[in-house]
């Protein structure tokens, strides 16, 4: 029987980019990585980054609600990017999130005192499991726009989803969104990143992987139920059904037993009333003894 041990080893080798477990131990503290990353997402060659934090907490000290980012990068000429993986691609959750994401990124980048000219250019990166728009595209940039005209307006936030399901790889962002769904270095187009997952996955930091245990189990978990949900509400469904089946046939077949003994107790009755009846007996007597009315009484007395 596998031990502890042996499972948490199979679920890293399982993990891809995309899982939390693996992307927090590849890009901390590795700049230069970031730094790629965040090039051919945006497609900006000359981006600078001069910090980045993994599990990055923004606290809100107004609402006590406060936001973790899975990476948040400094970069040159004050800007801030961040980046999210989403395993839940609904946009009724994934739009407030963004929302709020940016919000808090302003809150805390905009020191006491400080003119609202020195706020930074933020983007939020949603690195999203499926396609949430369904337009088969690689990446979607929201912004501002003046509805009566169109025209977009720069309101230093930018929101960029980028699609994890995108299949194709004939250009740079589509051969980092294949090589973040994959779980095997060797199947990675980019060296950068399958060195590093081999570096992480298999060689010197695969202990500090293990480390992980918590992450790794909470990511397998999250995906087990999403795969598991269904099955278990058929299940659900059938064992309900069957439940009810059993209850209501032991309500029908009470049910049928009362009609059956109605039945049969009437037809006594009549029969009783009819063999009565053909000695002329008194039709009130006879109503008294086989408790039909008089009316029932005298209507088998005219078919007689």
């Amino acid at each position: 029987m596998p031990t502890n041990y042996d499972k948490i080893s199979t679920l890293i080798d399982r993990l891809r980019i995309l899982d939390s477990g693996l992307f927090q131990m590849m890009f901390h503290d590795d700049i230069p990585l970031v730094e790629f990353v965040f090039r051919t997402i945006l497609d900006e060659p000359d981006l600078v980054c001069v910090d980045a934090k993994v599990e990055y907490r923004v606290i809100n000290s107004l609402k006590e609600h406060d936001g973790v980012f899975d990476l948040h990068a400094a970069m040159k000429e004050n800007k801030i990017d961040i980046l999210e993986m989403q395993r839940n691609g609904r946009l009724v959750i994934l739009f407030p999130r963004m929302e709020f994401y940016a919000a808090l990124t302003f809150i805390a980048a905009l020191n006491k005192g400080a003119s609202y000219e020195q706020i930074p250019d933020v983007t939020v990166i949603f690195f999203t499991e499926t396609d949430v728009f369904g337009m088969n595209l690689p990446k979607y940039t929201l912004g501002r726009s003046i509805l009566e005209t169109g025209e977009v307006v720069d309101t230093h936030l930018k929101i960029v989803c980028v699609n994890g399901a995108y299949e194709k790889t004939d250009t740079a962002l589509g051969k980092l969104i294949h090589d973040f769904r994959q779980c095997n270095p060797n199947q990675l187009f980019h060296d950068n990143l399958r060195d590093k997952m081999r570096q992480v996955k298999y060689g010197k930091e695969r202990k500090s992987m293990m480390t992980f245990t918590d992450s790794v189990w909470e990511e397998v978990r999250a995906e087990m139920r999403v795969e598991l949900r269904d099955e278990v509400k058929r299940e659900v469904k059938n064992e309900i059904r069957d439940e009810m089946k059993s209850e209501i046939r032991d309500e029908v077949k009470s049910e049928v037993k009362n009609e059956i003994r109605d039945e049969i107790s009437q037809a006594v009755k009549i029969q009783l009333a009819q063999k009565m009846l053909a000695r002329n007996l008194p039709i009130a007597e006879i109503a008294e003894d086989t408790e039909l009315s008089i009316e029932q009484v005298r209507a088998l007395q005219q078919n007689l």
